[in-house]
């Protein structure tokens, strides 16, 4: 009901008789491979489903142990993850009307989705601690859900949507192909939903969340975390940096690390299923629908580039934390709504010097001398023609 595909309708609404046929046959293409790409989207949860039911299942009840090895258990596992919504803290049920004109502190939600359990780990970022929602920090956030938070699974398939700037770009593809050489999966499938359907599992726990979060009164980042405890049995909360900017899960530089390993894959926004596979490292099958039977493959692995520690991670990225500006705002500004017991951790009073208006702009260049304003042209009498009197005190006019 949700989906964003009314294009389609309005361009059969708008076709004129003789194009209406063709805009009605791409609408009914459109939902057959909406049909299709869902009808794989469950295929794969069942299969991945009750292979890691059918192996953790002893006794009839259903345990997996809390943390175990990736890629030392041969079963298939499935992963769905995206980007919420930022929320923003403090934040209350009632909310006071001069808060709408401000801008409370900020915490990103990221969430990754096992729907075997079903369990959701969503990672909490402050902005404090914030790296933006670039590659490097879905990378590094997929990256630590899969050595903390995994089933240890060989063979991993992974939904997400078509998000460029942090899903479906080089980055990405060149993560999950370090993965299977350096041994820690097996094989990987990365699939994209069709754009304008993308509701799938994450935005369930999602809703959950904030449902309770609109009702809640929320002071700190510990509010929030208690607050995904809560929405559901489904939820889990991952801090990734608290108030202080202190860094739990860190944020490497993939970008980087990778850049002199692999090259860049040509028409990536074709493929919609990606395959990497640990027999043939470094290549990537693609296929533009679930029904497609041959593969397109790309050698993404340049000359003589290796990974002989396969231990090696990037550099961590330190985050920037919050500015001056930022930090005597909140103070200013959204101290007061914040609940008394946390007013000293989500809007503490700075220990930096508060900037004026001119601190933190360049200097900007002296202007040069401009010559003077020309003078005044003197008024003139309409009578006489005379300056220095007008037409009712000309003498003349008597």
């Amino acid at each position: 009901m949700t989906d964003l595909c009314q294009q389609h309708g309005t361009a059969v609404q708008k076709a004129s008789p003789l194009e209406k046929a063709a805009a009605l046959q791409d609408y009914l293409d459109h939902l057959q491979t909406v049909t299709t790409e869902r009808s794989y989207y469950t295929t794969i949860l069942k299969e991945c489903k009750d292979s890691i039911i059918t192996h953790y299942t002893v006794n009839g009840t259903f345990a997996p142990p809390p943390r175990i090895q990736a890629n030392s258990v041969p079963i298939k596992a499935h992963y769905s993850f995206e980007y919420a919504q930022q929320v923003h803290y403090p934040s209350d049920p009632l909310q006071p009307g001069p808060v709408f004109f401000l801008t409370p502190r900020k915490c990103a939600i990221f969430g990754v989705h096992c729907e075997a359990f079903p369990r959701q780990v969503n990672f909490l970022c402050d902005e404090a601690g914030d790296c933006g929602k670039g590659s490097n920090t879905v990378i590094s956030q997929l990256h630590y859900f899969f050595e903390d938070h995994g089933l240890g699974e060989t063979d991993v398939h992974l939904h997400a949507d078509n998000c460029s700037g942090q899903n479906k770009n080089n980055y990405m593809v060149w993560y999950l192909l370090w993965r299977v050489i350096t041994g820690r999966h097996t094989n990987i499938t990365l699939s994209f939903l069709v754009v304008g359907h993308t509701k799938f599992a994450p935005d369930w726990c999602f809703g959950l969340f904030k449902r309770l979060f609109r009702r809640t009164q929320i002071g700190s980042l510990r509010s929030i975390v208690d607050v995904v405890q809560k929405s559901g049995k489904c939820n889990e909360a991952q801090l990734i940096s608290n108030e202080e900017g202190r860094v739990i899960v860190p944020t490497y530089d993939w970008v980087t690390f990778f850049a002199p390993h692999f090259r860049k894959m040509p028409g990536i926004k074709k493929g919609r299923h990606l395959t990497f596979s640990s027999s043939r490292p470094g290549v990537v099958y693609t296929r533009e629908s679930a029904d497609t039977v041959t593969e397109a493959h790309h050698n993404l692995l340049k000359e003589g580039a290796t990974f002989d520690d396969h231990s090696e991670l990037p550099d961590v990225i330190t985050p920037v934390g919050l500015s001056a500006q930022r930090q005597w705002y909140l103070y200013e500004k959204i101290r007061e709504f914040c609940p008394a017991a946390d007013r000293d951790v989500t809007c503490p009073l700075p220990s930096v010097p508060k900037p004026t208006s001119r601190q933190g702009t360049p200097e900007l260049p002296s202007p040069t001398q401009s010559p003077p304003p020309p003078a005044k042209r003197p008024r003139h009498c309409a009578r006489c023609k005379q300056p220095g009197h007008n037409s009712r005190t000309c003498s003349s006019s008597t």
